[in-house]
């Protein structure tokens, strides 16, 4: 069946559940590679594949450290080129894991002009990536496949200027389970952010939301039983933004660029299925000094309804029925059937004493 994950797969990845962690290790750009530490922004000294676990917090912009602390340089990149991300769980070598095969989830890049430093409604997406229920295939599962690879493309229509470029990993082996009632659970985040400067004639600064902002505990995508049977997955947070999408016009300027324009044009973010957006206006006055509306964290962003699966699991003293726990950063869940999930089923209890790494 679609979208269950079996006993003996989740059995075949208990031993690697440990070597659970992520985090963004290269770019790659017009054949150009950046290593750590060169406009990825610097890590903490430790714990760097470590996950964000409130989805308010403001780590959640660019992880642990990624506000304080800026690159040594901005990478070049050509608006409408293609970017290489790739994710790895303690080094490059071929051997690393990338991150564990049972923290499936969904991949995300949302990009922001620097000068805000991450701050107010200033974050588009550029990407994303799910569930594919014709491959049964999450986006956790293509970047292990790929050696932690994956291609993003910079909207083509962008204003040229200096931008943050966040990628993130959401997994969700234990978010059948609402942070908000039990903290040691829940979805957990790995967001980093890197800095480029984008080269072109465009004009457009999309329609910013806010992180944190854009994820609520108990929303669509971030509540859910990877346990249970399903053939869809609702990606969290705001639509992507399609180059060319149609929108309003803005005479605020928010990224910092070598050149200047009398009119700057402000697109409001659509999905990619071409849903319309309001009619756009026209200014002549020279773009003001930035400005960024600031929102509440408990502000979530706009996205389709669905049928969220909770559970009834309160404390990691007391796993989700029907799973084994194993401890990641805090427990992780497998099923110990390969029947399909049930409300009642025996409870077995592994402990991995210590701290993940």
């Amino acid at each position: 069946m679609k979208g269950f994950v079996s006993a003996l797969a989740a059995a075949a990845t208990l031993a690697s559940t440990i070597n659970a962690h992520t985090y963004l290790s290269k770019l790659n750009i017009a054949g150009t590679q950046y290593d750590e530490g060169v406009c990825i922004r610097p890590y903490p000294a430790t714990d760097r594949n470590f996950p964000v676990k409130d989805p308010s917090s403001t780590d959640l912009t660019c992880g642990f450290n990624g506000l304080s602390a800026a690159a040594s340089k901005n990478c070049p990149v050509t608006a409408g080129d293609k970017i290489t991300v790739e994710w790895h769980h303690d080094n490059d070598l071929a051997s690393d894991d990338i991150i564990a095969e049972s923290h499936k989830g969904p991949c995300l890049v949302y990009m922001a002009p620097l000068a805000s430093n991450g701050a107010g409604n200033v974050w588009f997406k550029v990407f994303e990536d799910g569930y594919d229920a014709a491959s049964s295939q999450w986006c956790v599962d293509k970047i292990r496949a790929n050696g932690g690879k994956l291609d993003i493309t910079v909207p083509g229509d962008i204003k040229a200027g200096d931008y943050l470029l966040r990628t993130e990993v959401i997994a969700l082996h234990e978010a059948d389970t609402d942070y908000a009632k039990n903290p040691a659970r829940g979805a957990q985040y790995y967001p980093n952010c890197a800095q480029v400067t984008v080269a072109g004639d465009g004009l457009v600064v999309p329609k910013g939301y806010a992180i944190p902002g854009i994820y609520k505990t108990d929303g669509p995508g971030i509540l859910f039983n990877l346990y249970s049977s399903y053939s869809s997955y609702p990606i969290p947070g705001p639509p992507v933004y399609v180059a060319g999408s149609a929108g309003s016009v803005s005479s605020s300027s928010s990224v910092s660029s070598s050149s200047s324009s009398s009119s700057e044009v402000e697109y409001s973010a659509t999905s990619s299925s071409g849903a319309p957006a309001p009619a756009s206006t026209t200014s002549s006055e020279e773009a003001p000094a930035p400005e960024y509306t600031t929102t509440s964290s408990s502000e979530e962003a706009p996205a389709p309804e669905y049928t969220t699966i909770s559970s009834s699991s309160e404390e990691t003293s007391a796993p989700t029925p029907g799973y084994s726990s194993v401890d990641d950063y805090t427990t992780d869940i497998v099923p110990t059937s390969s029947a399909p999930a049930a409300t009642s089923l025996p409870v077995t209890t592994v402990v991995v004493p210590g701290k993940c790494h």
